[in-house]
């Protein structure tokens, strides 16, 4: 029922370990992803120094209609992109998605590096097959049917100037 998305998270922490989370997002589509970003970005700024990483996460997801997706997700790397299509083959999924990969710096605990992806669902993808491709944020929103071009274009740059000077990486494109 309704516009189904998910977040794919791997926290990588200092030492190696790292942490994999699936979520589920009713509603997720159009702009309250990135939006969901956006809080990630901005609470990392007051966060207590003293708080580790991965606790950090599961404080800062804390947004409505957020369900964490139950499954055996430790054994995929999110920063592959087969690994994140065969995610995706196991959610509720008609909307897209967004892939983060948070890694915790060697030297600079309090700001972690980010990767981000996004994914086009089957109800949005068209021409092609879902899950097909990374693309843009402004592709993304492109393919939702709330789509207002200058309005939304306007918000793709602002969000895409925003992380990158967080030192947010975006991919566009298929990684091998």
């Amino acid at each position: 029922m309704g516009q189904r998305t998910n977040i794919l998270l791997q926290i990588e922490g200092r030492s190696g370990a790292h942490l994999n989370h699936v979520y589920h997002l009713q509603w997720g589509c159009y702009k309250y992803m990135p939006m969901a970003f956006l809080h990630f970005l901005s609470g990392q700024y007051f966060r207590q120094r003293a708080l580790d990483i991965f606790d950090y996460f599961t404080i800062a997801l804390q947004l409505d209609g957020l369900k964490k997706t139950e499954g055996d997700w430790g054994r995929w790397d999110f920063n592959k992109f087969a690994d994140c299509q065969n995610v995706l083959q196991h959610c509720d999924n008609n909307n897209g998605a967004m892939v983060v990969v948070s890694r915790e710096e060697r030297y600079d605990t309090a700001f972690p590096a980010y990767k981000l992806r996004f994914l086009i669902g089957p109800e949005d993808s068209r021409d092609e097959l879902p899950f097909a491709r990374w693309v843009s944020l402004q592709e993304y929103l492109q393919h939702q049917h709330q789509y207002d071009e200058q309005r939304d274009d306007i918000f793709a740059r602002a969000f895409d100037a925003l992380t990158t000077l967080s030192g947010t990486q975006h991919f566009y494109k298929q990684l091998s």
